[in-house]
């Protein structure tokens, strides 16, 4: 796992990442403390890359990846920060020389597989939290959950295609990958009389896998850090980048926070990063889960005991009462909890440590970066847990009249 921070202000950006790479070999679990995950997009270029997540890209690592483009592609300052993202990963397109066609189906394997085992855990969530009924059709429901997913938003609206593929991509897929997607479903799904829905189901999915705006996969997380030559103050954006499939990279721009003249300063936090979620919000982030769920169970049980407890009351009103209070009175109850939850954390924990970094020097925010990185590795060590987190810790700070330079680094 990976722990990395970026901390920025209007003067410039220190990025901060920890050196453990974790490899399971027989079911037991090797860290190594020697891998880079921080680096300088290109020579001369204001930006730098952390990478967390996968380690590379088809079997490359994204430092070879890294180091091509700075010498073949020779990139030129861009605009904005957006503008480098999209130069690098666009020449990672057609690039033969790494990803041959010959491999790009196992590539799309890979990606798909990587998507049916998370329908099987979905499977087993659901069966741990209470449906009912014989394997099979639990299957299904996550099936049906993640088609669903796959199609619409959140909010109900359609959802869209990744622009990183041309047009009428959908119908290269199946047409392309339709014999190793049937074989690997029919493979993974031996075990199981699923119906013909939920076969048609898998075919669409094996399609939408590709093409769709979700990651339900294994990923790389690019953050891509610093200025474009138009840029007055820094920024840092994240992508998401899964595999190769027709020549094409499926990924994503993720999210983008941006200093100005309202945002003075902020701290971003990646990957295994749960001390530093903690510190900067006075709770972590699984214990905040936790008593929100615990909150939410404790009300629906007062609200049945209550119900239950009216005296003489009709059953068709009383139910109607239990079910206004399920679907509407404690939803609402529990966003004014977490919306008072987090107007707090930010009154008490972060408003006054941004308030601080808006003055602080380079030098200090690349101590501040690595001191929120250690927090990490010091919980790790402290908990007897794998060192997933550790290492020596690599610092950069980026800012507009100085570019990219190391603050720590490596052997130095």
């Amino acid at each position: 796992m990976t722990s990395e921070i970026a901390v920025m202000n209007q003067r410039a950006i220190a990025l901060a990442a920890d050196s453990a790479i974790a490899m399971i070999d027989g079911g037991k679990i090797i860290v190594r403390n020697d891998q880079r995950k921080l680096f300088q997009l290109a020579d001369g270029l204001p930006v730098g890359v952390m990478v967390f997540g996968n380690s590379g890209l088809m079997g490359h690592p994204w430092e070879v990846l890294l180091e091509h483009y700075g010498k073949a592609a020779a990139p030129k300052p861009q605009p904005h920060l957006a503008d480098h993202a999209l130069s690098f990963l666009a020449m990672l397109d057609g690039l033969e020389k790494f990803f041959p066609q010959t491999r790009q189906k196992d590539e799309y394997r890979r990606l798909l597989g990587s998507v049916l085992r998370f329908v099987f855990r979905l499977a087993h969530y659901l069966y741990e939290n209470g449906v009912q009924g014989p394997d099979e059709e639990i299957l299904r429901q996550a099936i049906t959950l993640v088609w669903e997913r796959y199609n619409t938003y959140a909010d109900g609206t359609a959802r869209r295609d990744l622009s990183c593929f041309p047009p009428g991509f959908a119908d290269v897929v199946r047409r392309d990958y339709g014999a190793a997607a049937d074989e690997l479903i029919a493979y993974s799904f031996a075990a199981f009389p699923l119906d013909q829905r939920s076969r048609d189901q898998l075919k669409e999915i094996a399609v939408l896998c590709v093409v769709k705006d979700l990651f339900l996969e294994e990923i790389s997380g690019l953050v891509f850090a610093g200025y474009g030559a138009a840029d007055h103050y820094p920024s840092v954006l994240t992508c998401q980048v899964s595999a190769v499939v027709g020549g094409f990279v499926k990924r994503t721009l993720a999210d983008e926070m941006r200093i100005d003249g309202d945002l003075h300063s902020a701290i971003a936090v990646y990957a295994e990063s749960h001390a530093t979620y903690a510190f900067l919000r006075g709770m972590e982030i699984d214990l905040e889960a936790q008593l929100y769920g615990y909150t939410q169970a404790i009300a629906y049980e007062l609200v049945d005991q209550a119900v239950d407890s009216i005296p003489d009351a009709d059953p068709v009103q009383r139910e109607a009462i239990r079910r206004q209070f399920q679907s509407e009175r404690i939803p609402q109850a529990m966003r004014k909890w977490y919306d008072g939850l987090t107007a707090y954390q930010q009154e008490a924990y972060l408003n006054p440590m941004l308030a601080v970094l808006e003055i602080a020097t380079r030098q200090e925010l690349a101590e501040t970066a690595q001191d929120l990185v250690a927090l990490n590795i010091l919980k790790k060590r402290m908990t007897a847990q794998n060192q997933t987190v550790g290492g020596a810790i690599d610092v950069a700070v980026i800012s507009r009249d100085s570019g990219f330079s190391w603050w720590k680094r490596q052997g130095g």
